[in-house]
């Protein structure tokens, strides 16, 4: 839809070709160059017109996409916030116990498959008479794509320490995060705005909690009581933080400054509620894709982490099964017969959680 000017070259090459026909007191037949020439034009000014409508629209927030909306977020003095690596704990054990305190040094890589890497963050002491010993390592590149390795994934040495016979990550890895999109961007720069309130408002709060680390994925602000602040959180990839995560504490400290809130108000940052369900279902394709049963069969499974993500990284979003089901039909998928999830409403500071997806292939049909 054009805001600015009309860039429809159904109505411009017309126009121009009546204007010249009328000043002049000429017909331009179908074969005349004049009005071939015209018909040039008309494209021209049809692109040159395109490029006024585009820059009119990368001044409105609504419409401004990269370079542009950063600009317009410096206006409001919002930036956008820089990727971020994941992070995971990694526990070493050793061939057996030694007489000799044994040093892990910091940096130490490990491995999930020889692409990607993780290193640890500090050195690791594992005391004479003891065999394990777990520390932090960080992603060596940064990106969301590092989050999602489940325990026990990440479990070969790349750097040899002496005495160490098996490495192995102990939890998910979680908060990487790639640079700020456009839609999370334009979203904070709407909210900026409410922040140069001193009255505390919702959108006041949730601005802050975006903005304290590139891992907030999403945060819901609540009344717990007379004077209290509830901020409830979930990282980037629906992760759910731990309690003593570093994320609760960043929020913790972007919103109870106090010049970011009231003096009457008492922040607390909660870890965002978990329901926990499941997927299940089994799908079937059609005969007439027979010849096309791997890449399908590799759609459908972008489709239903597609939809994992979508379901769990927003707070209070409704478990809706019929998503799950068009992102299965729409990789190719003939019949589906889905017994989990099912439709269940949430409270707002509930985030659904899977603890378990099983798809089955049936076959053809």
């Amino acid at each position: 839809m054009s805001l600015f000017v009309d860039i429809d070259p159904q109505v411009i090459v017309p126009e121009l070709i009546n204007d010249f026909e009328n000043q002049l007191g000429v017909t331009l037949n179908a074969g005349d160059q004049r009005r071939q020439f015209l018909q040039g034009f008309g494209y021209v000014l049809t692109t040159m017109l395109q490029k006024i409508e585009t820059t009119g629209k990368n001044n409105l927030l609504q419409y401004a996409h990269g370079e542009y909306l950063d600009k317009l977020g410096e206006l409001v003095g919002v930036t956008r916030l820089p990727a971020d690596y994941a992070d995971v704990q990694i526990e070493f054990t050793l061939s057996g116990a030694q007489n000799q305190d044994v040093i892990v040094p910091i940096g130490t890589r490990v491995t999930p498959d020889g692409v990607v890497f993780f290193a640890t963050t500090e050195i690791l002491t594992i005391q004479s008479g003891q065999t394990t010993g777990t520390v932090n390592a960080k992603a060596n590149i940064v990106g969301s794509k590092y989050n999602g390795y489940v325990a026990g994934q990440i479990n070969t040495l790349v750097d040899g320490v002496n005495f160490v016979e098996q490495v192995k990550n102990t939890n998910e890895s979680a908060g990487g995060a790639d640079i700020e999109d456009d839609e999370s961007f334009r979203e904070r720069i709407h909210k900026a705005p409410l922040s140069f309130s001193t009255a505390g408002p919702r959108g006041a709060y949730e601005y802050f909690a975006l903005s304290a680390d590139a891992s907030v994925g999403d945060v819901y602000v609540v009344r717990l009581e007379p004077g209290t602040v509830g901020i409830y959180v979930v990282k980037t990839g629906g992760v759910i933080p731990e309690e003593d995560d570093p994320v609760i504490e960043a929020v913790l400290k972007m919103c109870s400054d106090d010049t970011r809130r009231p003096l009457t108000d008492n922040v607390q940052v909660l870890p965002a509620v978990a329901l926990n369900t499941t997927i299940e279902c089994d799908y079937w394709i059609s005969e007439d894709d027979t010849a096309k049963a791997e890449s399908i069969k590799t759609a459908v499974s972008e489709a239903v982490n597609e939809y994992k993500l979508w379901q769990t990284e927003q707070i209070g979003r409704t478990i809706n099964p019929d998503e799950l089901r068009k992102r299965m039909l729409n990789a190719g998928a003939n019949r589906i017969n889905l017994t989990s999830p099912v439709y269940t409403a949430l409270q707002p500071s509930q985030v659904a959680q899977f603890t378990s997806v099983t798809v089955n292939y049936q076959g053809v049909e």
